[in-house]
């Protein structure tokens, strides 16, 4: 991983920015709080304001925000309640699923103004739903000062352990190591189970012609998932070795973190001294006021329930 990078900019341009930026959120939050979505303590199972959440979370070090990328909403929460964490924990980073390893020195670039958006998304393999999804958490960290990790590992290599196994890792050119988790952790767990019921659930849904192919190949597939799991972790790792009393929030798919399991997991087996938390996304099926609901308090220390507001 390359070295972040530090740069300065103006006080005041900085100091109107995030005035907007915390105004602005306040205003979405409260308004959206009341009928869209909530989110909870696990412990309590009592709502929280953002402002009460953030509270919370400023006592971690670490904390997961899973999210389901089609959703809208948990988009526009997500990037809402950077001003309110950033307002209480002023040395912090954001850590990205959506970025890669190998693009680090785009995302620092396009981050100091030496790179502009429309070279930035070209060379960063930016997802398809970057413009609506993932702007503001970016545009966020651009105005104020903050770094971000492309923790995740190049997806050539994931797709080719999904298709050839650990083994393949064998291949990968020696200058390219840098980009992956130096181990390889496919551990045989609850998470092994979930993964297994989920890709059965969406290929049964989807009634895929490739079902049989994907069976015969899962555990490549799973040490896909897994090699995704080890080098996202193992970026924060290295980033809060290099940069300690960081606070980071890494934003990642809800099954990458889901009940500290996956990537949460393997941060901890990393460094158990960390502080974690994982906000779990929870939908309200019955089409009744949000509320909480109990069998889900396990999938994170903290929910976000909320109605689907996918695109």
């Amino acid at each position: 991983m390359s070295n972040l990078r530090i740069r300065k900019l103006h006080g005041i341009t900085l100091l109107f920015s995030i005035t907007l930026l915390i105004l602005f959120s306040s205003a979405f939050s409260e308004e959206f709080t009341k009928k869209d979505y909530k989110f909870y303590d696990s412990a309590t199972e009592k709502s929280l304001s953002l402002n009460e959440m953030t509270d919370k979370l400023a006592s971690y070090d670490v904390v997961f925000f899973g999210e389901f990328h089609d959703d809208s909403l948990i988009h526009s929460v997500e990037s809402k309640i950077l001003p309110f964490l950033y307002a209480k924990k002023k040395n912090m980073a954001i850590s990205m699923e959506m970025f890669e390893r190998d693009v680090q020195n785009v995302v620092d670039s396009f981050l100091t103004g030496n790179l502009n958006e429309k070279k930035f998304l070209k060379n960063s393999r930016a997802w398809p739903n970057y413009m609506n999804d993932y702007k503001d958490i970016v545009d966020f960290a651009k105005i104020n000062n903050l770094n971000v990790l492309a923790a995740n590992v190049p997806r050539r290599y994931a797709s080719l352990i999904s298709k050839k196994g650990e083994v393949a890792l064998n291949t990968i050119p020696e200058n390219e190591r840098k980009f992956i988790a130096k181990k390889l952790k496919v551990l045989d767990n609850e998470y092994k189970k979930n993964f297994i019921e989920t890709m059965m659930i969406n290929m049964k849904g989807n009634n895929s012609k490739r079902m049989p192919m994907m069976m015969k190949n899962f555990d490549h597939i799973y040490a896909a998932q897994c090699l995704k799991d080890d080098t996202m972790a193992e970026s924060i790792s290295i980033y809060l070795q290099n940069n300690p009393e960081t606070f980071i929030i890494h934003f990642n798919g809800n099954f990458h973190s889901e009940y500290h399991l996956g990537t949460a997991n393997k941060l901890k087996l990393l460094n158990s001294n960390l502080k974690i938390a994982v906000i779990s996304p929870i939908y309200l099926n019955d089409g009744k006021e949000i509320h909480f609901i109990p069998k889900a308090k396990n999938s994170g220390d903290f929910l976000l329930i909320l109605h689907r507001k996918a695109h």
